[in-house]
C-alpha cells in the first residue's frame, strides 16, 4: 500500500525558476552572457493562454454549414508560453520596452531576440513548465536527422 500522505500539499516539492543565457548579445561586466530567469506559470493562467490561442470560425458552406471549427495556433501558444515564463528581465517594464520603441512583452522579445534566441527562450519556457521528457526527445530527432 502506497503512502497517501506524500501526496499532501506540504509535502508537494516547488518546481524552482530556471536560469538560461539565451543570447550572447547581454553581457555582464565581465562580459559573460546575462542569465534570463523563467518561472512555471499557473494551470489557470497557461489556460487563458491557450483560449488565447484558439480561433473559432463559423463555417459558411457545405454539410457542416453553421457549425464551428476550432484552430490552435501552436506557434501563437508557444511565444505566449515563453513570454509569460519570462521573469527577469521584466519584458513588462515601461523604460525597457521604450528603449526598443515598442510597446508590449511579446514585441519586445522580438527585437531584443534573433530568432534562434527565441527558440532558445522557447526551450527554457518549456522546462521552466515541466515539459523536460518532451525537449529530450526533440533534441534527440534533432541529432538523428
Amino acid at each position: 500500500m502506497t503512502n497517501l500522505a506524500a501526496f499532501f500539499a506540504h509535502n508537494k516539492k516547488k518546481n524552482g525558476n530556471i536560469k538560461r543565457a539565451v543570447s550572447k548579445n547581454f553581457v555582464d561586466e565581465q562580459g559573460k552572457p546575462i542569465e534570463w530567469e523563467f518561472a512555471p506559470v499557473s494551470p489557470e493562467r497557461d489556460a487563458e493562454l491557450k483560449s488565447e490561442s484558439t480561433k473559432r470560425s463559423l463555417i459558411t458552406q457545405g454539410k457542416r454549414k453553421g457549425q464551428y471549427n476550432t484552430d490552435f495556433d501552436h506557434f501563437k501558444y508557444q511565444r505566449l508560453l515563453t513570454v509569460e515564463s519570462i521573469v527577469f528581465p521584466n519584458l513588462n517594464d515601461k523604460e525597457l520596452q521604450d528603449s526598443y520603441g515598442v510597446m508590449g512583452a511579446d514585441v519586445l522579445l522580438g527585437k531584443m531576440l534573433t530568432i534562434g534566441e527565441i527558440a532558445e527562450a522557447a526551450a527554457a519556457a518549456q522546462e521552466a513548465n515541466g515539459y523536460e521528457a518532451e525537449l529530450e526527445d526533440l533534441v534527440e530527432e534533432v541529432k538523428n536527422s
